[in-house]
């Protein structure tokens, strides 16, 4: 079976997306499936290239919105037509990632045009930014290219139940669950020896309890929120990209660790106690994923979570407030057993549920 995979970036752009691409195509080529990615061609990157055995075709692309506001949402060349039309008639099914990117638009297309069967994943839905223009445009974006990729598409696969209500108001096509996977081996909890030799490498205190964000330094992830809910109880870490807010500059014990790779964003897992996440109308993160199978307990809003897990089992839920976070954070914090034990339900959880060979099975079912 031959199948195309549409998205906005693919690595080395770093980011959820890209990540779940990936191994995504690597368990379908596990399976004897030829798997083609349409990307954008960023500074740097190959046209035409073989990453994995996955065949990789970039288009040129204006990346101006997310090197100016941290919006992830590349403007392709015109060439994206012919490749996309290409491919789209050679493979025998197509799975695009994001509804309102362009690339998935003419995917949509010309899967009508050539009758094949089309697949829309949509991570996110709709951000609640504090600019109100940025908010309204992605909503009209919804309304036009979104409604046409999910109108397309004989499944629509998401990752919470906001968004799945979202898209339900815009679309009658199918909505189903299907969750990511996550290496459950490269993310994986640790010893209290190891944790402090980790510590020790990273040049982080010793003794301190230490809270950890992952993601990119941007609105929509709530890093303000959390730099305003930090006190002397904790050390706050975090790992990602972008600029943070000049307040920032002010906070004691404060750690920011930037291009780490895999393996040592693995260790960062686990070296801390707990994992925050800010964040506004996100799906459901693979960081939140990774800080599971990590063994860590997880404070979140509910917006981010699928109701299908029980969060009260291994974390809690926040709301947008930074006494809210502060106080969930020292209430974990002060509780040894309690973290404990929800710690050790993360894990379990995540190795139970979060499969990337239950993912591939299951998207593959959709295709027939």
């Amino acid at each position: 079976m031959k199948i195309l995979i549409v998205t906005h970036y693919f690595n080395p752009h770093i980011g959820g997306i890209e990540i779940v691409a990936l191994n995504e195509a690597k368990e379908l080529i596990k399976k004897g499936h030829q798997v083609t990615i349409v990307t954008s061609k960023l500074s740097g990157d190959q046209e035409t290239s073989l990453q994995n055995g996955i065949i990789i075709k970039r288009v040129k692309a204006w990346n101006f919105f997310e090197n100016k506001f941290g919006i992830p949402y590349p403007i392709f060349s015109p060439t994206l037509l012919g490749t996309i039309s290409k491919e789209v008639k050679k493979n025998d099914f197509i799975h695009v990632h994001g509804a309102i990117y362009l690339g998935s638009l003419i995917a949509s297309i010309f899967s009508q045009l050539y009758k094949k069967p089309l697949i829309t994943t949509e991570h996110v839905g709709i951000v609640i930014y504090k600019n109100s223009f940025a908010t309204n445009l992605q909503k009209l974006a919804f309304q036009s290219i979104g409604k046409l990729v999910l109108n397309s598409s004989n499944k629509v696969l998401v990752l919470n139940n906001s968004v799945k209500q979202y898209l339900s108001r815009i679309t009658n096509s199918p909505i189903e669950f299907l969750f990511n996977g996550v290496d459950t081996k490269l993310f994986k909890p640790c010893g209290n020896i190891k944790k402090q030799q980790l510590r020790k490498k990273y040049n982080l205190p010793l003794n301190r309890k230490l809270v950890l964000f992952v993601g990119r330094f941007v609105e929509k992830k709530g890093i303000d929120l959390l730099l305003d809910s930090k006190t002397e109880q904790f050390d706050l870490l975090l790992v990602g990209k972008g600029n943070l807010p000049e307040k920032a500059n002010t906070i004691q014990g404060l750690h920011v660790f930037n291009s780490l790779s895999q393996k040592q964003i693995a260790e960062i897992y686990q070296l801390a106690d707990l994992f925050v996440l800010p964040s506004r109308n996100e799906g459901f993160p693979l960081s939140l994923q990774e800080a599971m199978a990590s063994g860590l307990t997880i404070l979140t809003t509910k917006e981010n979570f699928n109701s299908h897990l029980n969060m009260s089992t291994f974390g809690r839920y926040i709301t947008l407030s930074p006494v809210d976070i502060k106080n969930k954070i020292n209430e974990l914090l002060r509780n040894a057993s309690l973290l404990k034990k929800l710690s050790q339900e993360a894990r379990m959880s995540a190795v139970n549920e979060f499969n990337w060979t239950k993912h591939s099975i299951n998207l593959l079912s959709y295709f027939n």
